[in-house]
């Protein structure tokens, strides 16, 4: 079997879909209240550095994912050391979105439902379309992602009646503080969770695509989740929005065009299993090669599905409840995320631009100190 490759397109797609993820549902980091959107697009500027950073590896080390790279750089053990801690990332974001999908289902829609059902159905549905391939997950994305646009678009349009402007004032009424802590936190949760997607970096063309598939997959997905948490602070309120875990299905559940078209929340919760469905495939995508680095497997494939099934046990007992996840998500994330997606890759960065430097001078004769 050649080497898969998905085309930027997918890439962004895909890239869009895991951004948005469990957001579109669980919402972002929310001290601030009514500017809520001005973190938002600060965390999106934030974000733009790292991209490049991320796009930059991708051009230093073309056809090489995230632990092809930590062993190149960092040698086979220290290199193996970060790879393992990269897995367990990716098995740990996995499960908390599984999580996530397992306390809307237990909360909103399937309350009698044993909240391990939907998140194996889910976990098995990522095993296939894993084992099947990236391409075959990045081709579903494409779709998805034209779904998803298209119904957010609807549901943007017909929420617009139930707008309350009067939520956006005072603006900045407890001043930066809580806006710079919510932007760190949006930061975390979910734009930089793209380090994930390295671990697939060996699917991209080798030329420059990188780059514009993470700049272009984090305007987008911004976009997308700026417009959301207007429409939810416009409708609810920024009371009633604070003390929700879903705000976004108990916004649309509120539209109501002449009393013949109400009850669309089911809508925006198929949004919401799709963008989870691509999310948890890529981190189990990323955790199986990874696996498979690290042991010298001939094919990722071997482990997929055990590392799936690990996934879902770990989603059934990693929280006590919602409430506990949720405080993790938005106080504690920010930290525990902060090594994985910043310091290790930018520390990668330096050293591997320090050894093309090196190798460049040698090339040319000039090694410092001879």
């Amino acid at each position: 079997m050649g080497k898969e490759i998905i085309p930027a397109g997918q890439s962004i797609s895909i890239t869009v879909l895991f951004i948005t993820g469990t957001s579109l549902f669980m919402g972002v980091a929310g001290e601030s209240g009514n500017s809520n959107w001005i973190a938002l697009i600060f965390a999106v500027l934030l974000s733009v550095p790292l991209m490049l950073i991320y796009a930059r590896l991708h051009r230093l080390y073309p056809g090489k994912d995230l632990f092809d790279m930590l062993l190149a750089v960092f040698g086979g053990i220290f290199g193996r050391v970060l790879c393992c801690l990269y897995i367990w990332y990716a098995v740990h974001i996995g499960a908390l979105v599984l999580r996530n999908f397992g306390e809307f289902s237990r909360t909103v829609a399937l309350t009698s439902t044993p909240m391990l059902a939907p998140m194996l159905v889910i976990g098995l549905l990522c095993v296939w379309v894993v084992n099947a391939g990236i391409e075959v997950l990045g081709r579903s994305a494409k779709f998805l992602l034209l779904f998803t646009l298209a119904i957010t678009a609807v549901i943007q349009i017909l929420a617009v009646p139930k707008y309350e402007y009067h939520h956006l004032k005072p603006l900045l009424e407890n001043g930066w503080g809580p806006v710079l802590s919510d932007t760190a936190g949006i930061f975390t949760f979910p734009f930089a969770e793209i380090v994930i997607f390295l671990g697939a970096f060996g699917a991209l063309p080798p030329k420059g695509s990188a780059k514009r598939v993470l700049l272009s997959g984090l305007l987008i997905s911004g976009v997308i989740m700026i417009a959301i948490s207007l429409r939810n602070l416009l409708m609810l309120g920024p009371d009633i929005l604070s003390g929700l875990y879903f705000p976004s299905y108990v916004a649309v559940s509120r539209i109501n065009i002449g009393d013949f078209l109400t009850r669309i929340e089911g809508s925006s919760a198929i949004i919401f299993v799709t963008a989870l469905f691509v999310k948890v495939s890529v981190c189990l995508y990323a955790a199986s090669r990874g696996i498979a680095t690290v042991f010298k497997l001939k094919s990722y494939r071997s482990v997929v599905l055990q590392t799936g099934l690990i996934m879902v046990y770990l989603a059934e007992f990693i929280y006590q409840d919602i409430m506990q996840m949720q405080y993790f998500s938005y106080h504690i994330y920010k930290i525990y995320a902060l090594p994985f997606q910043v310091i290790i890759p930018v520390l990668l960065w330096i050293v591997a631009e320090v050894i093309r430097y090196n190798d460049r001078q040698r090339e040319t004769g000039n090694v410092p100190g001879s």
